[in-house]
């Protein structure tokens, strides 16, 4: 069976773990799209993408040394390719004309199936090639976060849902949640699970004696739950005035700090409002006492498997679907989405350095049960 398998750098960190369970049962294709909007992720930082040609191997989009560190991952795969898509606007002629052209050339491969880790705007134009084929669809936010729905977004869903022989989610929320959107859809769907991202494990360094502050990192956005933790920090800084925090990200969707909670909390916070590079993030994660996601909403969480790669525990609000990955009182803690809950849960977190016994039970590995879990659902998905 050969199957073409498309995704974005966007969720690389995902796939890179997802194929380690399907490699060696199919003959796989990789196709990586990359555009201006996520050629910076957690584990791609490419410069520019002008001078690059539409298809290009990781090593000559990448470059060599960055290549070598992702090789392991992909080995077993028949192939893997970059797109490149150039234009700025993920809707427009060119990204359409730019994925046409993907698809004619994608025919080589004689697939029986193609496989979208998640449909971008940028891949409209391979409908024409998706049409012949057998499609699978993992889907990773079935309803869009608050604050950020777009209605270009609702194009590839038109176009691809009625293909598809079937869906994926990470998250028996995201599937729950799917079903309750989208009624008219009949097509079977499948439970995956996420894996840790071990790839960051390539960047931890010497360890810090004493962890020193808690952690909020990721794209701020209103969904974020930003003011819910910043309204929580006075609470925490009753009882622990010298408690520091740090809040590293960019801003997305607009999004604006508000200047009269920052004002309040201002001595016991640092901000990196910017992008992180893969080394920065992940020793920001491995000196910090723990990390929080005071989120309104959520489906699954690539915060939670970045910071559990690193070995890190989790202190998140209980919804979406971290309840699926963080036990609480295990390997993390579960709080309410307001910011006296939020308060709580990371003072419990903190006094008597309960967060060292919560890191004690974080699993920070691939698992091999779970990868035959997902090998099962999805090579099953294929054959049904």
């Amino acid at each position: 069976m050969t199957v073409v398998y498309y995704t974005s750098t966007s969720y690389l960190d995902v796939i890179v773990e997802t194929i380690q369970s399907i490699k060696n049962s199919v003959n796989l294709h990789v196709v990586i799209e990359i555009a201006p909007s996520s050629k910076n992720s957690t584990i791609i930082n490419v410069n520019e993408l002008e001078s690059k040609e539409m298809i290009e191997t990781p090593e000559n989009l990448l470059g060599k040394e960055k290549w070598e560190e992702l090789k392991p991952y992909f080995k077993d795969v028949a192939s893997v390719e970059f797109v490149v898509q150039k234009n700025k606007r993920a809707f427009s002629f060119e990204t359409i004309k730019t994925a046409y052209k993907l698809g004619k050339y994608l025919k080589k491969y004689k697939a029986d199936i193609l496989h979208f880790d998640s449909i971008s705007t940028c891949a409209i134009g391979l409908y024409f090639y998706a049409r012949s084929k057998k499609v699978f669809i993992a889907i990773h936010d079935p309803v869009p976060h608050s604050g950020e729905a777009s209605w270009r977004e609702k194009i590839p869903k038109k176009l691809f849902f009625p293909l598809a022989k079937g869906f994926f989610f990470y998250s028996e929320f995201a599937l729950k949640q799917f079903e309750k959107y989208y009624t008219r859809v009949k097509t079977a769907l499948y439970g995956i699970k996420l894996q840790p991202y071990t790839f960051v494990q390539t960047y931890i360094g010497e360890r810090s004696a004493k962890p020193g502050y808690v952690l909020f990192f990721g794209r701020l956005s209103y969904y974020k739950g930003i003011d819910i933790l910043l309204n929580a920090i006075p609470i925490i800084v009753k009882e622990l005035p010298n408690q520091h925090f740090i809040i590293a990200g960019k801003p997305d969707y607009d999004f604006k700090l508000d200047e009269t909670l920052l004002q309040k909390v201002k001595s016991n916070v640092t901000f990196i409002e910017r992008f992180l590079s893969t080394e920065e993030l992940v020793k920001l994660i491995d000196n910090a006492q723990m990390v929080v996601c005071p989120y309104r909403d959520a489906t699954q969480s690539g915060v939670v498997m970045t910071t559990f790669a690193v070995g890190k525990p989790v202190v998140a609000t209980n919804v979406g679907s971290f309840a699926e990955y963080i036990s609480d009182g295990v390997n993390g803690l579960l709080a309410e989405p307001d910011s006296p809950s939020i308060a709580q849960k990371i003072l419990e977190a903190l006094k008597n350095d309960f967060y060292a016994d919560l890191q004690k039970n974080v699993e920070p590995n691939f698992s091999k049960q779970t990868g035959d879990y997902n090998a099962s659902i999805i090579i099953n998905a294929y054959n049904n």
